[in-house]
């Protein structure tokens, strides 16, 4: 694939590149690296290199299936999420569990371990955009 000298070119393939990266981070781990294979369901919604140059912004859409669980891990940035539909616990490392529901949003600081449950009975909808270090991955596992 040939590169335009184009900034708004350049700016389209590093977007391309970061989806494209994410994609084989998620088909790289292991399913229990981000819960029950079936239980979590991704929609990368927009990714644009902004601020640059060092970040970019990605705006994901997850349903995660009744008692399913996205399992301890970090992002090398900020994540602010709300819930569309369905409940939730959240745990962030050194606070409370936190009890979410529609219409509930969230932030989590940089670098801050945690993890969501899926506790209704239905799917879980969270629609999250993470301002994160484009050279590393989105989400990182946390032991």
């Amino acid at each position: 694939m040939l590169i335009s000298d184009k900034p708004q070119n350049r700016a389209a393939h590093v977007a391309g590149l970061a989806a494209a990266a994410l994609g084989v981070l998620c088909l790289a781990l292991p399913a229990t690296a981000l819960g029950q294979a079936s239980a979590i369901h991704k929609t990368t919604l927009q990714d644009l290199p902004f601020p640059q140059p060092k970040f970019h912004s990605v705006t994901i859409r997850a349903v995660i299936d009744p008692n399913g669980e996205v399992p301890r891990h970090t992002h090398p940035g900020v994540e602010m999420g709300y819930v569309l539909n369905g409940e939730a616990q959240l745990k962030v490392a050194g606070q409370s569990p936190r009890a979410l529901s529609a219409g509930d949003s969230f932030a989590i600081p940089a670098n801050t371990i945690h993890s969501v449950h899926n506790t209704g009975a239905g799917p879980l909808t969270m629609l999250s955009t993470y301002v994160v270090d484009k050279n590393q991955p989105i989400l990182i596992p946390a032991p």
